[in-house]
C-alpha cells in the first residue's frame, strides 16, 4: 500500500488515493449495498468527502507533533531569562530538531557522544522557588492557570530541604569535585579505642566527646566511612614489588600471601615453636581466623607485615600481633600433611567449674588474650575438645560472644593439681589433726570436716545439665555452717510456714517415751535394725548418744517431698556426699560468717555471747567447709544481717521452683521425661 503524503498540497487523483485493496474493496461493497450501480456524481462526491477528512487527520497529526517542540508558547518561555529546568529524561524523537540550547546558568549539558548529561550547577531551595514563581509568571502571561501550590509546599517542605542539601553535598564532590583520599579504614576502630582511652578521663570535655562518638548516628558514619574507604584503596605497586622480593628470599616451594583484617579484638589464633619456625598451633572458634579461612592448623608463619617470624618464642609472637592491626599481609608456607586430631564430640559439653582460673597468672596458656577466666562454681560451655590440653568454650552468660575462650583441660588440670599437692605436702593433714585433738568436747555427730575419699579426688570440672522443676517435686534445702552462724535460726524461721516446708522425721533407737508419737516425734526402731540401715546406705546423716542411734533416713525426707512440700536439713558437711549420690536432688546453702565484728554483732542479737577467740574460730571453720566441701554448695550466703539473708534466702527458694538450674548430668542422665 502506498504511503500518503499528509503534509503536500497537491491534488491527488482518485487512482492515487486509492490503492488497488481500497479499489476491490469499495467495489464489493457497492455491489453488496447498492441495489443498483451509482451515478457518476455520487461517486466524485463520496471521493471528495473522503479526501477532505484525510487531511484533516494529516493536519492534526503534524499540529500535534509540531506543537510539542516548536510551538510560540514554549519557544516564548525559552528566551525568558529564568528559563524551566530541562529534563533530561525526555529524549527527542527521530526527526525532532533538537531545542535552542539554554541561556547561561543551564542546569544540565547534552554530553556530544550521547552519554547522559551531567551536572553543572547546583540550586538550592531559594533559587527552586524562584524558578518556580517565574514559571506561574510566564504561564500566566501565556493565558494558562496551571497551579504549582503542590510543587511550593514540596520545595517548603523541611525533608526534601534536607534531602536536597545532602544530594548537593554528594554531587558537589562527585561530579565537580576528586574525592578526598581515605586516611585510613579502620575510623571505626579508632573511634572505638579513642572511647577506651577516655573512660578515666574526668574533663568535661572528655565525657562530651564520649558521649558524641557513642551515639548511633556517629558509629553509623564511621561504618560507612570505612565501607568507602575500602574500596578506595588502591594497591600500592612498590609495596607489591617488595613483597614479591621477600618472597624470592624464601627457598621453600610453596608460599602463600594471605592478608587479614584485623581489628582490637584478639585474631583467633595460636602459635607455637618446632625449631626456630613459628606453626599455627590451633585456629579459635569463632574468631577472625577461622572466619577467614585462610589459616589453618599447621601452617608455618614466615612473616607478618614485613616483620620476620622465623626465631622468635612463642610469647614475642604473641607480642606482636597484640600490638597490630588493620590489615595484616601473613608470607605463610601451607602445611603439607593433614594433622591427626582427637576425637571430639559434636555435642557442647556443659561443666560446672570447682577451681578459680586467671589465665595471667597461668605460665602454661598458649595465648594470654585468647584465655577466658572463671571463678569456681561457674558454668562453662566447652564446644571443643580438640586439644588434649586446652578447650574452647563459653562462660554460661556470654554465649552471643564471637570468640571462644580456652581453658585447661579436665586431664591437664588434674596433672597440675597433683603436682601442686606434692609440692605442699600434709599441711591440711596436719592442721587439721592439730585441731581435732584440741577438741576433747563429745558430739553427737563426727564433726571432722576431713573426708579421705574427697580429699583424694582432684576437683577440676563436673559435668551438668538444666534440670526444670516440677510443681509436685521440690527439692530439698540443706542448710550447711559452721555453729553460731544463723543457720538454725534461718531453718525456724522457713518452718514457721508449715504449708510449704517441713523438717524430715528422724529415726532413733532409743526407747519410745509416753508422750512421744512414733512416726511424728520420732520413727522408733531397734538397734539391729538401725544398724543394718547404716549398712545399707539409707541414713543421710547419723550418730550415736548415750548410747542410742539417731539419724536422718532417705525414705524420711523422701516422705515430705511426696507430700509437696520442700524438705529444710541442717546437715553437717560430711552429709553432703551421701546426699548427691541420692536420687533427692538436694539444693545447698552455704552460710558463710560475715566478718569479725559483724559476727560479734550477729551472736549478740541470738542472745550467743561468745568471746573473740571463739569468734576467730567459727570464722576459720567456715573458710575450711568452704575449701573442703564447696564443691557441693549450689549457693553462698553471707550472713551479715539475718533478715536480709532470709529474704534473700526466699527469693533464692522461689527461683528453684519455676526456673532451670544447671544439676549434675548423673541426676538427669535417666530422665525420660
Amino acid at each position: 500500500m502506498c504511503k500518503l503524503d499528509c503534509s503536500s498540497n497537491k491534488h491527488l487523483s482518485t487512482q492515487e488515493v486509492l490503492s488497488h485493496h481500497d479499489k476491490s474493496q469499495l467495489k464489493s461493497r457497492e455491489a453488496h449495498f447498492s441495489p443498483r450501480p451509482k451515478t457518476k456524481m455520487k461517486l466524485q462526491e463520496e471521493l471528495r468527502k473522503r479526501k477532505e477528512d484525510e487531511e484533516r487527520h494529516a493536519q492534526e497529526e503534524e499540529f500535534l507533533r509540531s506543537s510539542l517542540r516548536g510551538s510560540q508558547k514554549l519557544r516564548a518561555l525559552e528566551k525568558r531569562a529564568s528559563s524551566g529546568l530541562e529534563n533530561s529524561a525526555f529524549l527527542l524523537e527521530e526527526g525532532d530538531a533538537p531545542a535552542a540550547p539554554p541561556p547561561d546558568g543551564k542546569l544540565v549539558a547534552s554530553e556530544p557522544d550521547g552519554e547522559p548529561p551531567e551536572l553543572t550547577k547546583l540550586y538550592e531551595p531559594a533559587t527552586l522557588l524562584d524558578t518556580l514563581h517565574n514559571l506561574e509568571a510566564g504561564l500566566a502571561k501565556l493565558g494558562l492557570s496551571e497551579s504549582m501550590v503542590e510543587l511550593e509546599k514540596l520545595f517548603h517542605n523541611p525533608e526534601f530541604q534536607s534531602l536536597l542539601t545532602l544530594h548537593n553535598k554528594v554531587q558537589d564532590l562527585s561530579c565537580f569535585k576528586c574525592l578526598p583520599t581515605p586516611v585510613c579504614a579502620d575510623a571505626q576502630v579508632i573511634s572505638l579505642e579513642v572511647v577506651r582511652a577516655l573512660q578515666d578521663v574526668p574533663s568535661k570535655d572528655a565525657k562530651e566527646l564520649l558521649h558524641l562518638l557513642g551515639k548511633h548516628p556517629f558509629e553509623n558514619l564511621m561504618f560507612c566511612h570505612d565501607k568507602v574507604a575500602a574500596s578506595q584503596v588502591v594497591p600500592d605497586i612498590s609495596e607489591e614489588e617488595e613483597l614479591l622480593a621477600r618472597l624470592s628470599q624464601y627457598t621453600e616451594e610453596s608460599i602463600k600471601i594471605v592478608r587479614i583484617e584485623k581489628t582490637t579484638e584478639p585474631l583467633g589464633a595460636t602459635v607455637k615453636n618446632d625449631g626456630e619456625a613459628v606453626i599455627v598451633g590451633r585456629i579459635v572458634k569463632g574468631g577472625i581466623a577461622e572466619k577467614s579461612g585462610l589459616l589453618h592448623e599447621g601452617d608455618e608463619i614466615l612473616e607478618v607485615n614485613g616483620l620476620e617470624l622465623r626465631g622468635k618464642t612463642v610469647n614475642d609472637v604473641c607480642d606482636i600481633m597484640a600490638s597490630m592491626s588493620g590489615t595484616l599481609t601473613f608470607l605463610i608456607v601451607p602445611t603439607q600433611y593433614d594433622i591427626p586430631k582427637q576425637q571430639t564430640r559434636e555435642s557442647v559439653i556443659h561443666l560446672k567449674a570447682h577451681f578459680d582460673y586467671e589465665p595471667d597468672d597461668d605460665l602454661y596458656v598458649p595465648c594470654r588474650e585468647l584465655g577466658m577466666s572463671f571463678q569456681k562454681g561457674d558454668v562453662l560451655h566447652v564446644i571443643s575438645q580438640e586439644d588434649p590440653n586446652w578447650w574452647q568454650a563459653y562462660r554460661e552468660g556470654e554465649e552471643d560472644q564471637l570468640l571462644a575462650g580456652l581453658i585447661p583441660s579436665k586431664n591437664f588440670q588434674q596433672q597440675r593439681e597433683v603436682m601442686k599437692q606434692a609440692v605442699v605436702g600434709d599441711t591440711r593433714e596436719k592442721k587439721s589433726k592439730k585441731r581435732h585433738h584440741r577438741r576433747k568436747k563429745k558430739k553427737m555427730y563426727n564433726l571432722s570436716y576431713n573426708d579421705d575419699t574427697d580429699a583424694e579426688q582432684i576437683l577440676t570440672y563436673e559435668e551438668v545439665r538444666l534440670y526444670y522443676p516440677r510443681a509436685h517435686q521440690k527439692r530439698p534445702l540443706v542448710l550447711i555452717g559452721p555453729q553460731k552462724v544463723g543457720r538454725h535460726e534461718l531453718r525456724q524461721r522457713l518452718m514457721e510456714d508449715t504449708n510449704r516446708f517441713a523438717a524430715a522425721v528422724p529415726h532413733t533407737s532409743r526407747t519410745k517415751k509416753d508422750s512421744e508419737v512414733n512416726g511424728v516425734d520420732y520413727f522408733f526402731i531397734s538397734r539391729t535394725q538401725f544398724e543394718a540401715d547404716i549398712l545399707a546406705g539409707r541414713f543421710v546423716e547419723h550418730g550415736e548418744y548415750q548410747k542410742s542411734y539417731y539419724g536422718t533416713s532417705l525414705d524420711a525426707i523422701r516422705s515430705v517431698i511426696d507430700a509437696g512440700k520442700t524438705c529444710i536439713l541442717n546437715l553437717h558437711p560430711q552429709s553432703l556426699k551421701i546426699l548427691k549420690k541420692s536420687d533427692l536432688m538436694p539444693y545447698v546453702v552455704f552460710i558463710a560468717p560475715p566478718s569479725l565484728e559483724k559476727l560479734r554483732v550477729n551472736c549478740l542479737k541470738m542472745d550467743q555471747p561468745v568471746k573473740d577467740d571463739e569468734l576467730k574460730d567459727i570464722i576459720e571453720k567456715g573458710r575450711e567447709m568452704e575449701e573442703f566441701y564447696g564443691h557441693y554448695f549450689d549457693l553462698v550466703l553471707i550472713n551479715v544481717d539475718l533478715e536480709k539473708t532470709y529474704s534473700e534466702l526466699l527469693h533464692e527458694i522461689s527461683v528453684i521452683e519455676r526456673e532451670p538450674q544447671w544439676v549434675p548430668a548423673t541426676w538427669i542422665k535417666d530422665d525420660s521425661t
